[in-house]
């Protein structure tokens, strides 16, 4: 494997995590809100 393939698959790689760790945290922080809400 070329130098250039690896880096644009360890590229991939951390873009999807970005992605998947940005969902969670959305996900988790509108919950708490409205978890929140409820509460009030």
């Amino acid at each position: 494997m070329s130098n250039t393939t690896k880096t644009n698959t360890w590229k991939l790689i951390l873009q999807l995590l970005v992605a998947a760790l940005s969902a969670i945290a959305t996900t988790l922080g509108v919950t708490s809100c409205m978890g929140a809400n409820t509460l009030l």
